[in-house]
């Protein structure tokens, strides 16, 4: 295969990119330094490397093991070719070994269709009984309709899926999985989820400026919390073009952005909650949401030193030295930041308030999908699940411990920042299937910015419930269906 014949050279070429992007220069104590950080970091990797996936011997005869996805949503599991990108040739090398393992052929295709168009063909294709892949990749709240459908399987049905693997983001597995049935994959098969995790970055040079502490501080002793961010930047404005006016030109302490969802399980809250009954109920009318509400409206709207913008224009603020903090996603720092001179630094979005224990990093991902047209479950399992161990062994840390780690962060606070953020990634099973709920919060956030979350919830209850009553009537059809 073409892969193939580049393959060993790939593996080697990356493994002493490790080593040279570990190294310092200069005096023996840093050459020291350097000789421990890398040690460590090989020792990581060949941890990573002994992992055992537990998949049989197969031969499946050059096979074709076919992927379905939107245009240019592959990039994160799929490329046919190197390009010298780190992450781009991570990807080669983890399919190559995947196909000469299992001597099978791993093709991508595309469905040439954007988000909602992709989602209706893969609905079409399988009410239609098509064999015509193994997997998709889809939109996250889209693939929840699909499930619900009865369109795609189990994936406690698929042989050869091991979610107590490393690559099986824990928290995913638990909150995707509700009365013993899971239908949505989110796995080290792609980098996305961490790619797009939630996070809020500073400007170094600024703070200097303001005579502020870089807020490491206080995420590392426990109290990098809302009222802490808050109390940094509610005084920090500059009217820059000299118009009395807070406009798109003048530097604010803090850029948020709008639309406003996935904010609630990084706050310890629980949208739906799981009953032991196998049922689902609300729960965001507690104390602990309105507080969430007062303090985020105060940031946002009361504050001075805080503005909100539409989704993904912060960079407009952050990239040109306008932000002391700015909300991002980790893809930022590799698509956005890499490309300015800003000296920024990256933490989580802070807790709610003391009481709040643990930090959690919100995210998002584009789930993979098992039609229920699929013809064998056991070839489909394996090549997966081995695509996912490779992901975990050779993708992930090519993206986190090299492009992102060395190459589009200054410090080493970041780096242990970003393996705090990893650790406590959370994804929520409401916003895939019960989006709405979060819409509670970008209407009294965002789109029509209020304090007044009792009068909102009590409008909406009724049909919140209605939703909740519908999903779980689609389930009890599912466990007929099933089985």
């Amino acid at each position: 295969m073409k892969r193939l014949s580049q393959l060993i050279a790939l593996c080697l070429a990356m493994s002493m990119l490790f080593v040279s992007c570990a190294k310092g220069g200069g005096d023996t104590a840093s050459d020291t330094t350097a000789s421990q950080v890398t040690e460590a970091e090989t020792t990581e990797l060949e941890a990573r490397q002994a992992i055992p996936d537990d998949l049989p011997s197969k031969d499946f005869g050059g096979r074709e093991f076919r992927i379905y996805s939107s245009t240019g949503r592959e990039d994160t599991f799929y490329t046919d070719e190197q390009n010298g990108e780190v992450i781009n040739d991570a990807i080669f090398t983890a399919i190559a070994k995947t196909e000469e393992r299992f001597n099978v052929d791993v093709v991508n295709i595309d469905s040439t269709g954007d988000d909602g168009g992709h989602n209706e063909k893969i609905r079409s294709i399988i009410t239609a009984g098509e064999d015509a892949f193994e997997i998709a990749e889809n939109h996250d709240s889209l693939s929840g309709g699909l499930a619900m459908q009865g369109l795609l399987m189990n994936l406690y049905d698929v042989p050869y899926l091991n979610f107590e693997k490393p690559w099986w983001p824990s928290n995913a597995v638990e909150t995707l999985t509700f009365r013993n049935k899971m239908f949505l994959a989110s796995s080290n098969f792609s980098y996305r989820g961490f790619h797009w995790t939630r996070v809020i970055f500073f400007n170094k040079d600024l703070l200097v400026d303001y005579n502020m502490e870089e807020p490491y501080k206080y995420v590392f002793d426990g109290t990098w919390t809302l009222d802490k961010l808050a109390s940094l930047v509610k005084d920090t404005y500059s009217d820059l073009n000299g118009n009395s006016q807070r406009d798109k030109d003048d530097l604010y302490g803090y850029v948020a952005e709008g639309p406003v969802y996935c904010y609630l399980e990084q706050y310890d809250l629980s949208p739906l909650i799981k009953t032991p009954d196998g049922g689902l109920e609300l729960g965001i009318n507690n104390s602990r949401t309105l507080t969430l509400v007062e303090k985020m409206y105060s940031l946002l709207h009361e504050s001075q030193g805080a503005i909100i913008t539409d989704y993904g224009m912060s960079y407009d603020w952050f990239s040109t030295n306008r932000a002391l903090f700015a909300f991002g996603e980790i893809y930022y720092a590799v698509d956005k930041y890499r490309y300015t001179d800003i000296n920024y630094g990256i933490v989580m979005q802070p807790k709610l308030d003391d009481a709040q224990k643990d930090y959690r990093a919100e995210y998002t991902d584009r789930f993979i999908l098992f039609p229920i047209t699929l013809q064998d479950t056991e070839f489909a399992g394996i090549i997966f699940e081995a695509m996912s161990a490779e992901g975990y062994k050779l993708v992930f840390p090519a993206y986190y411990e090299i492009a992102l780690k060395q190459k589009f962060t200054y410090d080493d606070e970041s780096v242990q920042v970003l393996d705090i953020i990893n650790d406590v990634r959370v994804l929520d099973f409401s916003y895939v299937y019960i989006p709405d709920i979060f819409g509670l919060l970008n209407t009294l956030l965002y789109n029509n910015p209020s304090k007044d979350f009792a009068s909102l919830y009590a409008k909406s209850e009724k049909s919140l419930n209605a939703k909740i009553k519908q999903l779980i009537e689609s389930y009890d059809k599912l466990e007929q269906m099933l089985g």
